[in-house]
């Protein structure tokens, strides 16, 4: 028997093994959006135009929640790449016009006013007047900077390219927009504008830009951050927040506000579900057959992105921790664990009251996320292995500290896990190793 590694499909294999099977492609539009983008970024966007093609506005637009944004540094709060929003222009182009007017149109206005601005600097043609009219030194320079910059003119803006590398997809695009669909580009060009005409003409002068700017950044990481928080995400700076708060200790056992805020944003809306529309028997096998192809098509895909180390067979979404089934002790029953006493505690619990652990292990993935996005490893953000890993032994120290204080053994580990969440005994964990250095966690 062999025990070499199983060979992992290339990403121009992978892409051909999805495009050849009509029921993969029409599962990539079942696909999660945050599925979708790391299949993307597997094969590399600029050859993934199909890919681009067959997704929905929903699926991209979660999509660009992850590949538009990125963090300077581990912890930091994430900006919008503009950069890289001209490459999705391009490859949303390469795939068709039609298609790319349909995203134009589809996607949130807010965050194309926000990608153009970063890309053009948008001016009124009157104001640029004015600016020139003095024929002093300084208009002068104005002139000579704007007869070498690449500049086109749309009605009364005169539009100048910031990146001049990028100009040819944001133009192009812009163009094809206006064919159908001219009010949309206007409102675009006309928020643009405004936060431009502020800076040249001199109103307010550069800090009202610079406050319009963080204004429409804002707005635009509102939108998102509501979007991922439905999924389980957590901003890096309510994360930062959090792990501050923990650090220097207060609010007692209580759940800290950042944390209630977190899973009250996750309990459900209460819409009751619409019963079924009661169809023919022909219908419903004809519905049925439907239903059971595009369900083996899904499963297919799943498989091969389980091939391709894209998702595991865990995947689930919000990121949770998953604490591997021991139902018997062996000879040396917690030899191998990262948090023994804790992770005993909780696999106890999994077999003494199902739905407190589901409602514990929903804590530890709060955590790990927490973790991803305010904590540091190795001076870099850490992986989601490397977090479960620091949150399973921050509970730990906190368990045990916990424990000692309550002058309890450990064999009442299962019920202080029953009477206090994970993320109380991780702020416990985490303060103690805030006030010696040496500790279980590093931040």
């Amino acid at each position: 028997m062999s025990l070499s590694r199983p060979r992992v499909p290339s990403s121009a294999d992978l892409l051909l093994r999805i495009l050849e099977r009509p029921a993969l492609v029409a599962a990539v539009r079942q696909l999660p959006g945050a599925v979708l983008g790391k299949l993307i970024e597997r094969i590399g966007l600029e050859d993934a135009g199909e890919l681009v093609a067959l997704a929905t506005t929903a699926q991209l637009e979660r999509v660009f929640d992850d590949d538009l944004w990125r963090a300077e540094r581990a912890g930091a709060d994430e900006t919008f790449r503009p950069e890289r929003f001209a490459l999705w222009l391009r490859v949303m182009l390469d795939a068709g016009e039609a298609l790319l007017v349909q995203r134009l149109v589809e996607l949130p206005q807010e965050l194309l006013a926000l990608a153009v601005h970063r890309l053009v600097l948008v001016l009124d043609m009157d104001v640029v007047a004015e600016q020139l009219a003095p024929g002093d030194e300084e208009a002068e320079a104005l002139q000579r900077a704007l007869e070498t910059s690449l500049v086109e003119e749309w009605e009364e803006f005169r539009l100048v390219a910031r990146d001049p590398d990028l100009w040819d997809d944001v133009w192009g695009a812009l163009l094809s927009l206006d064919r159908d669909h001219h009010d949309r580009l206007r409102a675009i060009l006309e928020a643009c504008c405004a936060m431009s005409t502020e800076y040249i003409s001199g109103q307010g002068g550069l800090f009202q830009v610079l406050t319009a700017e963080e204004m429409l950044d804002s707005d635009v990481a509102a939108a998102r951050d509501d979007r991922r928080s439905g999924e389980g995400f957590i901003s890096p700076a309510d994360a930062r927040a959090f792990l501050a708060l923990a650090g220097r200790g207060g609010g007692g056992g209580a759940r800290d506000p950042i944390t209630r805020a977190y899973f009250r944003a996750l309990e459900p809306n209460g819409v009751p579900q619409q019963e079924p529309r009661k169809t023919a028997k022909t219908d419903q096998r004809r519905k049925h057959d439907i239903a059971h192809a595009a369900e083996a098509g899904v499963n297919d895909l799943a498989a091969l992105l389980q091939e391709a180390e894209i998702v595991t067979p865990a995947t689930v979404q919000p990121p949770v921790a998953l604490l591997p089934a021991r139902e018997e002790k062996t000879a040396a029953p917690n030899s191998h664990l990262v948090a023994p006493l804790f992770e005993q505690a909780m696999n106890d619990l999994r077999r003494h009251d199902p739905a407190l652990f589901s409602e514990r292990t929903r804590e530890l993935g709060y955590l790990v996320n927490v973790w991803i996005a305010g904590g540091v490893h190795e001076g870099r953000r850490p992986r989601p292995v490397e977090a479960l890993e620091t949150v399973l032994r921050t509970c730990e120290a906190g368990m045990r500290t916990q424990l000692a204080a309550e002058r309890l053994p450990p064999e009442q580990a299962l019920a202080l896990l029953v009477r206090i969440p994970a993320d109380t005994l991780f702020r416990q964990g985490l303060r103690d190793s805030a006030r010696h250095p040496k500790g279980v966690v590093r931040r």
